[in-house]
């Protein structure tokens, strides 16, 4: 997601210290299909495992996903630099 530069990440091998910043957040392309199709699969997931009379306290799994896919890629990204 975050792109093939940070996918393999950067040896720094000297003492020397450096910062990571990371600007943007690497959502992935919300029209992708396969992408949509994950969130419809978790959303149906979460219909069965909840009793209907509890429901699912108004959050929306399917965008809970997405967003945790952001955050994965950041955080690998980030520990390829560490």
């Amino acid at each position: 997601m975050v792109g093939a530069k940070l996918s393999e990440g950067l040896n720094f091998s000297d003492d020397l210290a450096r910062a990571v910043i990371i600007v943007g957040l690497p959502f992935a392309n919300m029209g992708s299909v396969e992408l949509k199709e994950r969130m419809r699969y978790v959303a149906d997931l979460e219909k069965k495992a909840v009793p209907t009379s509890g429901g699912n306290n108004g959050r929306d799994v399917g965008m809970e996903l997405y967003e945790n896919l952001c955050m994965k890629a950041v955080n690998q990204s980030i520990g390829k630099f560490l």
